[in-house]
């Protein structure tokens, strides 16, 4: 078996990676997690992407793809994800690989329009001339083909960043929002006690155990840290609200549906939550709120609360 970055998805009709499959499958798009082959122009080996059908809460690996018995002029598999890897880069040059280390992850703040729908042109076959494509558009200067990952959601954040924290690389390791070079490590901020006049005037992932409700009267899910902000001396619990509107409208709604009816089920409600976003205070009726702005399901990222295991780990 071999590792690869990308597979072309026969479903979808163009070269995607892991994650982007992954938003597919649970948005109905794609539904086979072996409908994938070797984008390489030179090999046409069947290709798995692993843990496709898994909620990332029970993976012990990220999703990714798995390739087998590929054609020995393949240029597209990576014999070990931390190395630096030969692959032909066009007729009479060579390109390498950069690990994925080396370069920072992207999290771009909005998705490609029409990215939830399948290609036009999708006949179920690979198309050499999209491969090649695909191959230009991932060119680093002349010669290096980039490997930090391109998300779109913060659920794919969240993976790397238990993994950074399990490793003790979080300041290592950078993530590139709107232009700017980040750590994990100042990316996410956990909600305790912090005055909110004293945070960054800047949206980051803040987290933490929360409380999830369905307000019927509102249409809305409400979500409520346990632990408190405070705002001008005064301590608040911040909260922010999912409206059905926004879930309707979200391509990969089943996925968190699901979890959000399973947390607000349980007996005690509660649940890790990771929200790109800031916080602000609000005065309303007499009284002091703290919410957080909620822009898109693409923000957000609910777990189980066996992650204190993980966590402890």
């Amino acid at each position: 078996m071999a590792s690869l970055e990308e597979a072309y998805s026969l479903e979808y009709g163009d070269i995607i990676d892991p994650e982007l499959a992954y938003d597919l499958f649970w948005a109905g798009v794609i539904n086979g997690k072996s409908a994938f082959v070797c984008p390489s122009e030179f090999c046409d080996a069947k290709v798995t992407c692993i843990n496709i059908d898994k909620e990332k809460q029970d993976m012990h690996q990220s999703p990714h793809f798995r390739g087998y018995n590929h054609f020995a002029d393949c240029d597209a598999t990576l014999a070990d994800e931390k190395s630096v890897v030969e692959v032909a880069g066009g007729e009479g040059t060579q390109a390498k690989i950069v690990k994925a280390e080396e370069i920072p992850d992207v999290f771009h703040l909005k998705r490609p329009d029409n990215q939830f729908a399948k290609k036009p042109d999708m006949s179920g076959k690979k198309s050499t001339k999209k491969k090649l494509e695909r191959r230009r558009e991932r060119l680093v200067g002349d010669s290096e083909l980039r490997s930090g990952s391109d998300y779109y959601s913060v659920r794919s954040l969240v993976s790397k960043f238990l993994r950074y924290r399990k490793s003790e690389t979080l300041s290592q390791n950078k993530v590139n929002i709107s232009g700017r070079d980040q750590s994990y490590e100042k990316l996410f901020k956990g909600v305790y006690q912090q005055p909110i006049e004293t945070l960054k005037d800047e949206k980051l992932i803040y987290w933490g155990v929360a409380f999830v409700d369905y307000l019927e009267n509102q249409q809305c899910y409400q979500i409520k840290f346990g632990q408190n902000l405070s705002w001008e001396g005064q301590k608040i619990r911040p909260a922010f609200f999912i409206h059905d509107d926004v879930i309707d409208q979200y391509p990969v709604r089943n996925l968190v549906v699901k979890r959000l009816e399973r947390i607000r089920n349980s007996d005690d409600h509660r649940a890790f939550i990771f929200l790109y976003s800031k916080p602000y205070g609000v005065e309303k009726g007499g009284k002091r709120y703290i919410n957080f702005d909620f822009e898109s399901l693409d923000y957000l990222e609910v777990r189980f609360l066996d992650l204190f295991e993980a966590l402890k780990a």
